[in-house]
This record gives structure tokens, C-alpha cells and sequence, in this order.
């Protein structure tokens, strides 16, 4: 449906920004935080409820270290939109590996700090899950 369509749309974009931010100016302890916070989703995997904060929580700790509060704002709002709505792509068989798959790749994109890489990686990110969600 075109609501979900147009807040992934916004999403892929406000994130793979902020992803973009992060991948240059991240330390070591942030992404060290990020594989932390991946760790804790990899363990979640039978739990999906537990799974989809964690991965919020993944998500939003990435906003935090690109620092922009009026980005995390709108993108606070937006996945709130995507909770009332109940729209979780990660509902779909098969698609909680491909997610964890897919923030592994962001987060290599991550260390190596290279931006433009890991503006792709999220971009994909976004990609997929619309994919999954439609």
C-alpha cells in the first residue's frame, strides 16, 4: 500500500544519511556498541517481539551517533507509524536471517568508515524490507 511504501522511502532515505555520518566520524567504542547491540538481536532471533525492539534500538542507536535530533525525530515518528500500522516485514518467513545478513553488511561498510558503502548497505536495507513488507 502507498503509506508503507512512501515512510520506507523516507526511512531508506533519512537513515542511509545518518549511516552515511556515522561511517565517517564513528569510534571504536560506537562501533563496538552497534556489533553489541547486533549480538543481542542474533540471540533474539526466536523471540520476534524481542527481536523487533532490539532492532529498533539498533536503528535509533545509529541516529544517535550521526547526531541530528531533528532527523532522529522524523524518523522516530515515522517508525511509529510503521508500529501503529503493525507493519512488520520482519513477520515474513525467512526474513529475520536476511535482516541480520543485511546489518552485518552495513556494519563491515561501518569499519572500514567508508560512506558511501555504508549508505548503500542501508539503502539495501531499506530496500528488502519493503520488499518482505508489500
Amino acid at each position: 500500500e502507498k503509506d508503507l511504501r512512501d515512510v520506507y522511502h523516507l526511512l531508506s532515505l533519512l537513515e542511509s544519511d545518518a549511516a552515511g555520518v556515522v561511517a565517517e566520524r564513528a569510534t571504536d567504542a560506537q562501533l563496538k556498541a552497534l556489533q553489541d547491540l547486533h549480538a543481542e538481536l542474533e540471540a533474539a532471533v526466536a523471540d520476534r517481539e524481542k527481536f523487533f525492539a532490539i532492532n529498533e534500538r539498533f536503528h535509533m542507536r545509529m541516529l544517535e551517533m550521526a547526531d541530528n535530533r531533528w532527523r532522529s525525530q522524523m524518523v522516530a515518528d515515522l517508525r511509529k507509524v510503521m508500529k501503529l500500522n503493525r507493519h512488520n516485514s520482519l513477520f515474513k518467513q525467512g526474513r529475520i536471517e536476511d535482516s541480520l545478513a543485511e546489518h552485518e553488511v552495513i556494519l563491515a561498510a561501518l569499519r572500514t568508515h567508508d560512506a558511501q558503502a555504508t549508505v548503500a548497505a542501508m539503502r539495501e536495507h531499506f530496500a528488502h524490507g519493503l520488499e518482505a513488507a508489500a
